[in-house]
């Protein structure tokens, strides 16, 4: 029998909690169906706020002001009227608020449809409604905020903010605060931290702070509370807005760097590189800051960011070489070799680079996969430097490495045609040409090199040496057919290594070709 009343009690328990749970669940679904939309039409301004069974239409036009504690109204500016209804569980009362020509306000109030006498219980739902009308519709908020702000200084403005529950309205009241007082340094502080505590929505806490951000950065202290406050924001586009305006500013050299390091907390790279690329439009800037926007860069993740912010710091007149070493650090981050082939060519064709430069950027091409653009830093290298001697055989590595012969051949050709080459350089050149698989390169460098004006012997036995590498008797009758008139005016030496080569041809009709030129 116990156990049966104990059993019988387990269940009435289970299905008072269950009923508790649906109650909790059903009174959290009513609080989140809120909603305030707002409107403007014909100089009236409508206001519906929503929440769960209980509604609030304000509609008004005109200057209103309240008595001190916001239970009646004190004035309506001429013409003008204030009509709120509220709404609870399908109760309707309504109050109509109109001026008379001598000042005073006339009232009509309405319970459902009925119009009732103006006496206490009028004046009980005026009191009663009243607040929750000017903080849902910011009514009067310039006067309440220089009432709040006499009489409390910048704590009573706070508070009363604290108790707004609708970020524009409280935004409304916290720019009026900053536009209309000169608060102390002290004061900004304090600002700046309650900003983005009160107010969940980004644009709004933005709003407050872009027109204003001159008077946070004037001092350390206050710039530090600033930028912690932008740092608590979600939303990198609305950070990027305030820091942007920021930069707009006259700011020392200090203030500066930290907007900097503030924008590179941001997550969003398109944003980050926005605020950078607008400082890089200020002529004015030191090598000091554009070398902070360089280190800056290195730390962006996507490749194409990184390049728009490195190639715009090198079209800075006033580069720096520690601004520039430290690019090329942030080059050896872009994984992408056509972005890295952008950076390079920007740099290489901008100015003349130091041999710590160029060796970087032989650093790099080492792990560089794409012949193509290997072949164009290259190319570009020796066509606006004076390469170092000790960088040559780098180079020549480089080309080593390219899986394309077209590529190498390229390079190649355009070393033996720019460079004024020592003859131990000249022969390592002709190495690698040997080196190419496809004879038909070959050939076209070979030919390219006999067709020289003034051919030293040197470099014409190094060549023929080099069309001995070639398999084809087809090909290497060409170039050997090529080299006639310059062995035929050679000593002993050319003839014999030209012999030599012939005499590898196994197909009797193109060894007779090349055998007439010397016998």
């Amino acid at each position: 029998m116990k156990a049966q009343k104990l059993k019988n009690r387990s269940i009435v328990m289970g299905i008072a909690i269950a009923f508790l749970a649906l109650f909790m669940i059903a009174k959290d679904a009513q609080a989140q169906r809120t909603s305030t939309t707002v409107s403007v039409k014909n100089g009236s301004s409508r206001y519906t706020h929503k929440s769960g069974s209980q509604s609030l239409n304000v509609e008004y036009e005109g200057d209103i002001e309240f008595t001190e504690d916001d239970k009646s109204i004190k004035s309506i500016s001429k013409r003008g009227y204030i009509f709120f209804r509220k709404t609870s569980f399908g109760k309707r009362k309504e109050i109509l608020a109109e001026p008379n020509s001598d000042g005073t306000i006339s009232y009509e109030y309405r319970v459902g449809r009925r119009v009732q006498e103006w006496g206490k219980e009028a004046e009980e739902f005026l009191a009663d409604v009243l607040i929750q009308v000017i903080r849902t519709t910011a009514i009067g908020a310039e006067s309440r905020v220089d009432r709040f702000y006499k009489k409390g200084g910048l704590d009573g403005v706070l508070d009363e903010v604290s108790e707004i529950r609708n970020d524009h309205i409280s935004h409304v009241y916290l720019k009026l605060l900053l536009g209309n007082y000169d608060l102390n340094d002290k004061e900004l502080e304090k600002v700046a931290a309650f900003v983005p505590r009160a107010l969940d929505n980004d644009h709004y806490i933005s709003e407050v702070f872009k027109d204003h951000s001159e008077k946070f950065l004037k001092t350390e202290k206050s710039t530090e509370a600033f930028l912690a406050a932008t740092s608590r924001m979600k939303n990198d586009h609305y950070v990027s807005m305030i820091l942007k305006e920021a930069m707009r500013e006259d700011l020392s050299e200090k203030a500066t760097i930290r907007v900097l390091q503030a924008a590179d907390k941001m997550g969003n790279d398109h944003y980050k590189v926005n605020v950078y690329k607008d400082l890089l439009d200020r002529r004015d800037l030191n090598d000091n800051l554009i070398n902070e926007i360089v280190k800056s860069a290195a730390d962006i993740n996507n490749d194409h960011y990184a390049t728009t912010v490195l190639k715009e710091a090198l079209d800075r007149p006033n580069l720096s070489d520690k601004a520039f070493e430290n690019l090329m650090g942030a080059v050896s981050n872009i994984g992408n070799d056509h972005y890295v082939t952008e950076t390079f060519r920007s740099m290489l064709n901008n100015r003349e680079v130091s041999d710590k430069v160029v060796e970087a950027i032989m650093e790099k091409l080492k792990y560089m996969k794409n012949d193509h653009y290997k072949n164009m830093i290259v190319k570009d290298l020796f066509e606006n430097q004076d390469v170092s001697e000790k960088y040559f055989d780098s180079i020549l590595g480089t080309v080593e490495d390219m899986k394309s012969d077209n590529y190498a051949s390229q390079i190649l050709t355009e070393i033996l045609k720019e460079q004024e080459l020592t003859d131990s350089d000249y022969a390592k050149v002709l190495d690698r040409v040997a080196d190419i698989d496809s004879d038909h390169y070959k050939v076209n460098i070979l030919k390219k090199v006999l067709d020289q004006r003034d051919l030293k012997k040197v470099h014409l036995l190094n060549a023929l040496k080099t069309t001995a590498s070639i398999g084809s008797d087809y090909y290497k009758s060409e170039v050997l057919k090529r080299a006639c008139d310059a062995v035929s005016e050679g000593d002993a030496e050319v003839q014999k290594e030209f012999k030599r080569v012939a005499r590898q041809i196994k197909n009797d009709t193109y060894y007779g070709r090349v055998a007439r030129c010397i016998d």
